[in-house]
């Protein structure tokens, strides 16, 4: 099994700057890569895959450097956002370019991928004629039709209804098991990659902002974008607490604070005449969601997300209830290289 590294790779595209970023991939592993439109994360698979130029840095297979070889010589499987499928081959064609392109005799391994991927019925149609799950099956086929080293996998699941992200989610799934070679995939949902990655990467206009275990993403978020981004409703920076220490909200976030701040989930909140918990806030807009309604609310002139379930109706300038229990204050740990 090759082992994949970067070592302080970087990238210019433009004015945008990327990096640097220094990982190791684990044997088998999957990284995800996280960030908003614009963070730099096509950018960074490009330059991996050598369809974009690195600007400094090492890409390394087994200690040995690969940033200066060509696309098809890094034993790189990259499956972009486009898929770039062969319009005028057929689905077969497709997935049997690679072995084909290779000098392979034997097609066991295009009859197996096609087998797999449930495409046999689809095999002597075109791309055009493919939903978009449909071609993504196509697309991860012909990738690993090449016997890669290192899988890229660009936005899969974009542009899918949910049952055919469940559906390619499963292949997702299929390919870790059963290929056993590192995957790198990109996606703008964090949710997704809860449930496939084994490492996470956070990137924010070209900046690490976190790289650790997927578990640690929630647990130890490194920065309040971090905090934000993996969905926490209550993010309050460093910045934020220094100015309100002196309130007993501000002291009481505090203690539980890391070097950049808190995090925490809405707090589940009842009317203030139904009062047990420590704290009252004043709803200033609800909003309807799955189960309740949620808040935006205020304490002691500091903002807050509340949560209720459907049987709690607040309105505007009602005054809600709700405890702050300590497990439920996360720490904002600091920059992202603590995270590892």
């Amino acid at each position: 099994m090759t082992r994949w590294s970067l070592e302080e790779f970087r990238c210019e595209v433009g004015g945008f700057h990327l990096g640097p970023v220094d990982l190791e991939l684990p044997d088998e592993g999957a990284l995800v890569v996280l960030g908003p439109s614009g963070a730099g994360k096509t950018t960074l698979l490009r330059a991996i895959a050598g369809v974009a130029p690195s600007s400094h840095g090492r890409l390394r297979a087994d200690g040995a450097a690969r940033e200066s070889w060509a696309p098809e010589r890094r034993g790189i499987g990259y499956v972009p956002q486009g898929l770039a499928l062969f319009p005028h081959k057929t689905v077969r064609e497709n997935v049997a370019f690679a072995p084909l392109l290779q000098g392979a005799r034997d097609g066991s391994v295009v009859e197996e991928l096609i087998e797999r991927f449930g495409l046999a019925s689809l095999e002597s149609r075109r791309p055009a004629t493919l939903s978009t799950g449909e071609q993504q099956r196509v697309a991860i086929a012909r990738a690993l039709a090449a016997s890669p080293g290192l899988l890229l996998w660009d936005e899969p699941l974009t542009a899918l209804d949910r049952p055919a992200q469940d559906g390619l989610l499963e292949v997702f799934r299929s390919v870790r098991e059963r290929d056993r070679r590192p995957l790198i995939f990109v996606t703008h949902d964090a949710s997704i990659a809860f449930s496939i990655a084994d490492l996470a990467l956070v990137l924010d206009t070209g900046r690490v902002e976190f790289l650790g275990p997927i578990e640690a993403l929630v647990a130890v978020p490194t920065s309040p974008f971090v905090a934000r981004f993996v969905g926490y409703e209550n993010v309050v920076s460093r910045e934020a607490l220094d100015s309100t220490r002196t309130s007993a909200w501000g002291a009481s976030l505090a203690r539980r604070a890391g070097p950049r701040g808190v995090c925490f989930r809405s707090p589940v909140a009842v009317p203030e005449r139904d009062a047990t918990g420590a704290w009252t806030a004043r709803v200033e807009r609800a909003e309807p969601a799955v189960g309740g309604w949620t808040y935006s609310a205020v304490v002691e002139g500091q903002p807050v997300r509340l949560r209720s379930p459907v049987s709690v109706r607040a309105r505007a300038g009602d005054r809600l209830s709700f405890d702050l229990n300590d497990p439920e204050l996360v720490p904002i740990a600091g920059p992202a290289a603590e995270a590892g």
